[in-house]
């Protein structure tokens, strides 16, 4: 399954008192019509921030169809994050027509006791049915193994996942979840949005995110970098990140994964990956393995700075 993820324009916001930052009103036209583009291509995943205040809008463009939509939301465990109580809950049922269907908690340090009573609201909140499944995101693998010997009704977990950051592959957390029937969800698919800059026949306007290394007009690593251009002229209908989402899509222990985006191209893209069935081509499984000799001749310098610990803690 394929989810859309972080659908707020980052170059369309603007500080607000309430929540932090807000959308202008050509961001939230962009959001909304990206969103509404996503239901009717039947990308029925959609993972909710609170950040930019995008409840309220949400919840007010799915109304109509909310029974054809999986709404996912999530909560920090921080120190200024505020706690999660039961009339939270109450409430964000309420406005997404009388259940969230997959709420979790984002955790990347040790459990303590703030982090289980919040899941115990999630518990709660379940058992009482305003919340359909409750799940953990983390990027740290001991807090993810913690979690299947810890957390009672835990339904999914979300962790990084690409072709380039795939150390979970090597360790104990995949066999231990398959083994107990935890829903596996791959989130950093495309390594928030990196991997275009590693494709030198990226498209005239597709950028990173968080633009780092691209090799696009540029002398770096220049015999890495013809090796990928030729593997990728073996996929002429087809793009690095393409072949990227497809890697993911192809495993069988995945049940989604939720792709940053917030271009229309990108969902178009990304989507048109996932029509094309399932199984990995020898040419796709060679650009990706161009790419990732890339990545690696880059020495981290393709990611952006708050973005390294992917290579630190999950590179292959």
């Amino acid at each position: 399954m394929l989810g859309v993820g972080a659908h707020t324009d980052p170059r369309f916001k603007r500080p607000a008192r309430e929540a932090g930052n807000e959308l202008t009103e050509e961001g939230q036209m962009r959001r909304d019509r990206l969103v509404s583009r996503a239901l009717d291509l039947g990308v029925n995943l959609l993972d909710v921030y609170s950040y930019e205040a995008q409840y309220p809008p949400v919840a007010k463009m799915i109304e109509r169809r909310r029974d054809r939509v999986i709404v996912s939301l999530k909560h920090d465990v921080r120190p200024n994050a505020g706690r999660l109580t039961s009339a939270h809950l109450d409430d964000r049922a309420r406005l997404f027509g009388g259940h969230v269907d997959m709420y979790r908690i984002a955790r990347h340090d040790p459990f303590d006791g703030p982090f289980f009573e919040t899941w115990d609201a999630l518990r709660k909140a379940k058992q009482a049915g305003k919340i359909r499944a409750t799940g953990l995101a983390s990027h740290n693998t001991n807090v993810m193994l913690a979690a299947l010997e810890q957390l009672d009704d835990l339904d999914f977990i979300l962790f990084p996942y690409n072709f380039i950051h795939a150390r979970a592959d090597y360790g104990e957390f995949l066999p231990a979840a398959i083994r107990k029937g935890i829903g596996l969800i791959a989130i950093k698919p495309l390594a928030a949005g990196s991997i275009v800059g590693l494709d030198p026949l990226a498209r005239a306007g597709a950028a990173p995110e968080q633009a780092q290394l691209s090799v696009r007009g540029s002398s770096i690593h220049p015999d890495v970098v013809a090796r990928l251009t030729a593997a990728l002229d073996r996929l002429p209908d087809e793009t690095l990140c393409q072949a990227a989402l497809r890697f993911v899509y192809s495993l069988p222990f995945m049940s989604a994964t939720i792709p940053g985006m917030f271009q229309d191209y990108e969902l178009e893209d990304n989507y048109s990956a996932l029509s094309r069935g399932l199984e990995m081509s020898r040419a796709e499984l060679g650009a990706l393995g161009a790419a990732r000799d890339l990545a690696l001749s880059s020495r981290s310098g393709w990611l952006p700075d708050h973005y390294r610990w992917l290579d630190e803690q999950w590179r292959a």
